[in-house]
């Protein structure tokens, strides 16, 4: 008679841990390697990938204006912009954090900082503008 051994339960545990953490890692490596080849078609011909040249310009420029309308460690709360919600609110977002503001909700503020579209001029040209508002 042969007897079976059953794996030790904290074997199985940290096989559910393991498969868990790469998982997470796979999902997280995505974003990676898209930055990653945007940036290296950027570098080698910067034709070869147009929408990536396009928000690297938009990026650059909300910096740009950035700096210059909000004073650092300023109060500001953000205002949606109406298309790529998700994607302009985590960029005001760090891009405040790199001012040294601090990004708040409602009042008090001291400015209201948006992004709104615009008719870009040529392929490569800035998309975007921000909008800053004095706050009450």
């Amino acid at each position: 008679m042969t007897t079976t051994r059953r794996p030790d339960q904290t074997t199985i545990v940290r096989i559910v841990v393991a498969l868990v953490g790469v998982g997470c890692l796979l999902l997280t490596a995505q974003g990676a390697v898209q930055a990653t080849g945007r940036g290296i078609a950027l570098m080698s011909d910067r034709e070869h990938d147009l929408p990536a040249t396009q928000h690297q310009v938009d990026l650059e420029t909300l910096w740009r204006q950035f700096v210059e309308q909000v004073p650092p460690g300023s109060r500001i709360s953000l205002t949606p912009a109406r298309t790529n919600k998700g994607l302009w609110h985590q960029r005001l977002s760090e891009l405040a954090a790199l001012r040294g503001c601090v990004v708040v909700q409602g009042a008090p503020r001291d400015y209201s900082v948006g992004v709104a579209a615009v008719q870009r001029k040529r392929p490569t040209s800035a998309g975007v503008r921000l909008v800053v508002r004095k706050g009450d």
